[in-house]
């Protein structure tokens, strides 16, 4: 399930894209401390669960937090769970 991409490390990436608004991959990697390449896939996986979407802007990868809460409401007696991102 993608609740699972919720680590503390995402959220920490989640919250910086969020708050400081990097203009390129590269500077939020420099902004985290993490690599450039791992930090390219992390942001694959978490924008093909919704998370972030990847925008471009003067020839450049610019990632953007597209999402700020999530809503999961569970019906223990049926498989009608529902998922909300807004």
């Amino acid at each position: 399930m993608f609740l699972g991409f919720l680590t503390p490390v995402n959220r920490d990436l989640l919250a910086a894209i969020r708050d400081r608004k990097p203009r390129s991959i590269a500077e939020l990697a420099e902004m985290t401390g993490l690599g450039e390449p791992a930090l390219a896939e992390t942001l694959a996986k978490l924008e093909a669960v919704g998370f972030v979407r990847m925008e471009m802007a003067a020839g450049r990868k610019l990632p953007v937090v597209a999402v700020t809460s999530i809503r999961v409401e569970i019906d223990p007696f049926s498989l009608n769970d529902r998922v909300e991102m807004v």
